[in-house]
Parts: structure tokens; sequence; C-alpha cells
């Protein structure tokens, strides 16, 4: 079994590239985790499909992933096709649970490393297809707090703080306060647009003001 050294990780439920980390991510300090060479063909399953591994490859990697203070994770290792990198770390059951990208300098040198290692064959189960979400977790956030301030203002009754970000977003007015609440809603549906993100600006000025 071969293994990388010293990196830092960030699992989430969802793929997110490293330049999308957020400062409120659990970030782990990885001293040593193995290294598996595969593949293109099973590195693109590992990133767009549910799958499975088999027992025999967990008990390879069991407890190997060791953390600071001599935690671990049970079962975790870095994959490669020597021109990608993904981690990923799995249940009992070999089902992925988390993945995480890595930081450039760690792609590229295992990248590199994988010239030296031997491909293995994984065997594995396709449960399924991932979502493959072509917004950045920044402007899922954005719609998420959108959404939230939307929905709050309606429920509270405030109709005229809903008036007021309807004329900023649309220019306009319609005719009811539902028409515009609902309205609001089903534009976030979309993709952001600036008059979006001076939305949120608003509404961040307006807490901040408080």
């Amino acid at each position: 079994m071969d293994y990388y050294y010293d990196v830092l990780l960030n699992f989430q439920d969802t793929y997110a590239m490293f330049y999308e980390w957020d400062s409120e991510d659990n970030i782990e300090y990885i001293k040593k985790i193995p290294l598996v060479h595969i593949d293109p063909n099973t590195f693109i399953h590992f990133i767009t499909k549910k799958i499975i591994v088999d027992q025999e490859f967990l008990k390879l990697i069991e407890n190997k992933t060791k953390l600071k203070g001599n935690n671990i994770l049970k079962y975790a290792c870095i994959f490669s096709d020597s021109k990608n990198s993904i981690a990923l770390e799995f249940n009992d059951d070999g089902l992925v649970i988390s993945k995480s990208s890595l930081i450039l300098e760690d792609e590229l040198n295992i990248n590199e490393f994988m010239f030296n290692i031997a491909m293995q064959k994984i065997n594995y189960k396709i449960i399924g297809d991932n979502i493959i979400n072509t917004e950045t977790r920044q402007e899922l956030k954005i719609k998420k707090i959108l959404k939230l301030e939307i929905t709050s203002i309606y429920e509270k009754k405030e109709y005229s703080k809903l008036k007021f970000l309807y004329l900023e977003w649309f220019d306009n007015l319609l005719p009811t306060i539902d028409e515009m609440y609902y309205h609001m809603l089903d534009k976030l549906k979309s993709k952001l647009t600036e008059k979006e993100y001076n939305i949120y600006e608003i509404i961040k000025l307006s807490y901040n003001n408080v």
C-alpha cells in the first residue's frame, strides 16, 4: 500500500473544488492516507456516480488514514488516474459518504507520483447518479440566504419591506404581495445575475445597520 503524507482535506457530502472551500468548513490535516492508482473510467465513476466498493477493498484501507492527535478515519483514501485526484470516505458498507478535492500543489504531486505506482482494479457497484451542481457553493449560499429572508419577510407580513426588495430587484411592482413573493422565489431557481447579488448586499447591509 502506498501513502501520501501531510495533506489538507475538506470532506463534504458533495464534491467542491479546493477554491470553493469555506472558512467554516471542517478542513482536516491528514498525516497519512492510502494512495490508489485507478484508470480514468473508474475515476469518472467515482466523481459522477453513487458507488459502493467491496469489503475486500475496505479491509485494505481500514484504519490506515491518520489524523492529528493519533485519530483515524476508518475508511478513507486518495484515488488518482495520474491526471486528477480525489479523496473519498466510505461507510462500513462501502458506500461513499463524503468527498474532498485537494489543493493544487498536492494534486500535482500525487498525479506525478502515480507514474511510479501500479494501477489497481477496484471492485465496485454503481447504484445511481450523483447530482452534478453547476453552481458554486457561494452562489448556492446566496440563494439560500435570499430565500430565507424573503420567506421570513412574507411570513411576518412585512409587506413594505417585501415591496422595497421587489422594486429594487425588478424595477416595478406586481398587483399583489403574493404575486411578488412567488415571483421572487421562482427567480431564485434560475442562475444568479447582478440583480440578485445587489439584493443580497442590501439584505446584508440591513442587518449590519441594526
